[in-house]
């Protein structure tokens, strides 16, 4: 997806009144400078923006951004809000979901299976005119690539040759992988659409000779990372931060290749932090937004394998914090930080040591 975080404005979006100019700050007023974007610019006009997304393959996944109602638009707050429609290539929806509106920023994930290889269009329409809301962070995509070695409780193993029912070692020891579902992206695909590009962690880029070797993941795939920051904000010692977020710290950067990548998801009995590389990450978590946007294929597949998910995914519970995108810029911006000044070992990537070796 081009520019989901406004980083470069308005680029890849068309559509009609899209602002993309103004930064987070402009109506929470919490000091951020993180770019939005604004579905409300002039007066009685509805927004629309959308945007071409090309796929490889028939895949099933989750749209995630975050989002902000206006304070001052309160007094019409029934009516407000904003649809996100995909269409397929002649004009079909394939998925549609309307979001109520918030005060405070929210994140949000909507399923969505998109049933072949193709185009397919991204539009959000918002639902009344002279409504101001704040859209961030859109993006689609979570997995680790192929190749990356997986610790196991016999050693680190690619996670290509990995198998349902082999032993990966996790927080609370060796955990069976109960499924894997893995995405091919093409050299064409990361031509056309540098969103989809893995991030490259360099070795020893996150502190304490972590990772072991270079390690790439999806632009989306959560790390667990450690700084006093997550003790202030979540009253705990560690929290999960996209990878693309990461790319504040000195040697993790997008990766520019046209090399085909393949990224792949290990679901557990429950959400886990395993180890990439020596380095904590995490297994899919599959709640019942991520159930959704399962093909019934695929769902019958995982109950076949699982008899107890309809029980497991009602109440998922996260194997660490999982603070809202702006949350996670503000952490890995902390982390930076730490690392640029060389803190002690408690407070910047020992903690992270431990875990891998537990």
């Amino acid at each position: 997806m081009t520019s989901g975080g406004f980083d470069d404005p308005a680029t890849g979006w068309t559509g009609a009144d899209v602002d993309a100019r103004i930064s987070q700050n402009l109506y929470p007023g919490n000091g951020r400078a993180d770019r939005v974007v604004e579905t409300d610019d002039a007066g009685n006009q509805i927004t629309v923006m959308q945007q071409v997304i090309d796929l490889p393959e028939a895949t099933t996944t989750a749209l995630t951004f975050d989002s902000l109602l206006r304070p001052k638009s309160n007094a019409t707050a029934d009516s407000q809000g904003f649809r996100v429609d995909i269409l397929d290539s002649a004009g079909h929806g394939i998925a549609s979901q309307s979001f109520p509106p918030s005060n405070t920023y929210q994140a949000y994930a909507m399923p969505v299976t998109f049933p072949e290889a193709g185009s397919y269009t991204l539009r959000l329409t918002e639902l009344a005119p002279n409504v101001t809301v704040l859209e961030e962070d859109i993006s689609l995509l979570v997995g680790v690539v192929e190749g990356t070695a997986i610790d196991t409780p016999d050693g680190p193993a690619p996670i290509e040759s990995l198998q349902i029912g082999d032993l990966v070692s996790t927080q609370h020891g060796p955990r069976a992988i109960r499924w894997i579902d893995a995405h091919q992206i093409t050299p064409d695909d990361l031509a056309a659409n540098s969103r989809l590009r893995p991030v490259k962690i360099s070795a020893g880029a996150l502190g304490q000779d972590l990772p072991r070797a270079d390690l790439w993941m999806s632009p989306e795939h959560r790390m667990l990372i450690h700084t006093p920051l997550c003790r202030k904000l979540f009253d705990a010692d560690h929290a999960l931060v996209a990878a693309h977020h990461l790319t504040v710290l000195d040697g993790v950067e997008v990766y520019d290749s046209r090399e085909s990548v393949r990224y792949i998801h290990l679901l557990l009995d429950e959400h886990a932090i395993l180890t990439a590389e020596g380095t904590p990450s995490e297994s899919l978590l599959l709640d019942d937004t991520a159930w959704d946007a399962l093909t019934a294929q695929a769902r019958a597949e995982l109950r076949a394998l699982c008899p107890d998910l309809d029980t497991d995914r009602s109440a998922p519970k996260s194997a660490a914090v999982l603070p809202v995108w702006r949350q996670q810029k503000r952490l890995a911006r902390r982390l930076a930080a730490d690392l640029a000044a060389d803190l002690p070992a408690e407070t910047s990537g020992q903690t992270l040591t431990d875990i891998a070796a537990e």
